[in-house]
């Protein structure tokens, strides 16, 4: 027996190898088909794909045989990587290299091999296509071509097989990012939005009170509506990203409820007529008769693709200008139609009008990401409907949104628009955990402006010492914190008090994906900026007022 030498390049041969990071991996069907294939092309009883390392052969897969691997000093394969083209052996009794090779006087006594360079874009052998049979042999030209087009497929499949992985650590590194910034971003965020929010409040009373000077009033009155206007308008741009990269990750979850089309509906109107008043345009809201009582739809997403296109068509559309919303049902669809009378699209700005990041030539001067149709589009898409959009120049649009209904009669009516009332005991003991310390003070001044007092801890471990003293009713934790994290808090202060109430107060928009096997030790889930109805929400389910 002759053993195979080395290879020349055998160690970028065998860096290629690696690449992949296929060895001992599981058996795939996309393998198992191209080696079965060649078993049946070649006419022999077993086929192999040989991948060689240092030490040995391993199959990727395998046809007739049982072994997974062989020492490669015995391997036909190792010799075969030498050459680039078929290695075929008729009758290894009449071979001085193989005639004593265990594999010969042994199982699965080889008479015949040939096998067929798997070689890689850059040109190394990683190993072999086989095919092998117990009787001498000779492969037709027509075998030695399908032999060596089959170990071309094998190595594309290899290829695609990197290229998913490469693909999948990517999106894995694109979501951490986007979690990571959706963090940095809502953080400070948080506090601009909440203080505008408070400080509009405070001018409120102040001018129900009358203890205000007309002039510096309305001077300060100005600054704080453009900057509360401002951290909305930047909330609703990172939102808009967030939300369209969650869809493209699948990370956005739908969430169906039974909802009242006479409160949904008429909810959504008044606030969209408001937007259309400031521009002096004519909103028209038509329901149809036959629209039920009650449909089963995602609320959230259904109320914003609506949002998403009648903002569009008050934006494009001029002053005076009228537009027209018709909701209706057909053959469990629930049907929207938006028209406007506005500038109107061009044909080569429909093309792309659904991509991100665009908007029509005719509105480049108009604020927007040009992110709206973008999502309206992938919520439409992720809710099984379809979207239709036609439009002339200077004539108008019509959107056209197909979405279908869902027949499940045992989903609750829950108003998710209706404003909460505090009903919840102001004795209970409430713990939030925040280690940023101008959230701490957000988070002070949101508590008291709706008559509750909280206990601050600016860390993990030390929420942990506080839990230990004494149980709290209900603890709203960060995620992200110094030190030991908020999800891992969460866990011990459950374990310590399982009655503890433990809502994540979170400014991470992923923040789904890291919860995880912690998802049993969390009651609720607080997005960050906190919308004061949220709160009072979910103070009103964790600590109800009781009644005597």
């Amino acid at each position: 027996m002759i053993k195979a030498p080395q290879t020349p390049d055998e160690k970028a041969r065998l860096a290629a190898l690696y690449e992949y990071d296929v060895l001992d991996t599981d058996a795939e069907r996309v393998f198992d088909d191209l080696t079965e294939l060649a078993s049946e092309i070649c006419e022999t009883p077993i086929a192999l794909i040989s991948l060689i390392d240092p030490n040995r052969q391993w199959f990727k897969s395998k046809v007739g045989i049982d072994a997974e691997e062989t020492s490669r000093d015995i391997a036909f394969c190792a010799h075969a990587i030498h050459d680039r083209e078929i290695f075929e052996i008729e009758d290894t009794h009449l071979d001085e290299r193989f005639h004593d090779n265990p594999l010969v006087t042994g199982q699965p006594c080889i008479r015949f091999y040939a096998g067929a360079q798997l070689v890689t874009p850059d040109g190394y052998a990683i190993g072999t296509l086989c095919a092998i049979s117990d009787q001498p042999k000779k492969l037709n030209d027509q075998q030695r071509k399908a032999l060596q087009t089959l170990s071309r497929e094998v190595i594309s499949q290899l290829e695609l097989r990197q290229n998913i992985k490469e693909l999948r650590k990517a999106n894995d590194h694109k979501t951490e990012f986007l979690s990571n910034m959706s963090h940095e971003l809502r953080t400070p965020l948080n506090a601009i939005v909440s203080f505008s929010r408070l400080m509009t409040d405070e001018l409120s009373l102040l001018n129900h009170s009358g203890k205000t000077n007309d002039t510096s009033y309305k001077k300060f009155s100005g600054y704080v509506e453009s900057l509360e206007y401002s951290s909305k308008r930047l909330l609703s741009v990172i939102n808009s990203v967030l939300d369209l990269s969650k869809i493209e990750e699948g990370q956005m979850p739908i969430n169906l409820s039974r909802v009242c089309c006479e409160i949904f509906f008429g909810q959504l109107y008044k606030m969209l007529r408001v937007k259309a008043e400031e521009k002096a345009q004519s909103l028209q809201l038509s329901i149809n008769e036959d629209l039920p009582d009650f449909i089963v739809i995602d609320e959230d997403k259904v109320a914003r693709i609506l949002i998403n296109l009648v903002t569009n068509a008050i934006k494009f559309s001029p002053a005076h200008g009228q537009i027209n919303v018709n909701i209706s049902t057909d053959r469990n669809y629930l049907n929207i139609s938006v028209k406007d009378r506005g500038i109107g699209i061009g044909d080569e700005d429909q093309a792309r009008l659904f991509g991100k990041f665009q908007q029509a030539k005719q509105g480049e001067n108009q604020e927007g990401t040009g992110l709206g149709l973008a999502i309206t589009k992938a919520l439409v898409e992720l809710l099984s409907g379809e979207i239709k959009l036609i439009s002339k120049i200077q004539k108008g649009t019509h959107v056209a949104v197909k979405v279908p209904l869902n027949d499940a009669v045992d989903i609750p009516f829950i108003s998710r628009d209706q404003t909460f009332a505090p009903n919840f005991a102001r004795d209970k003991r409430i713990l939030v955990v925040e280690d940023n310390e101008i959230n701490q003070v957000v988070a002070k001044n949101i508590f008291n402006n709706i008559g509750v007092d909280i206990q601050i801890a600016e860390s993990g471990e030390r929420a942990i010492e506080f839990a230990n003293k004494l149980p709290y009713d209900i603890v709203f934790m960060d995620i992200h914190l110094p030190g030991i994290n908020g999800l891992d808090a969460a866990r011990i202060i459950k374990s310590m008090s399982k009655n503890t109430a433990i809502v994540t107060m979170t400014a991470d928009a992923f923040h789904d994906a890291e919860v995880g096997e912690f998802a049993d030790f969390l009651d609720g889930t607080l997005i960050k900026p906190v919308e004061q109805n949220q709160l009072i929400q979910t103070l009103n389910k964790f600590i109800p007022l009781s009644i005597d």
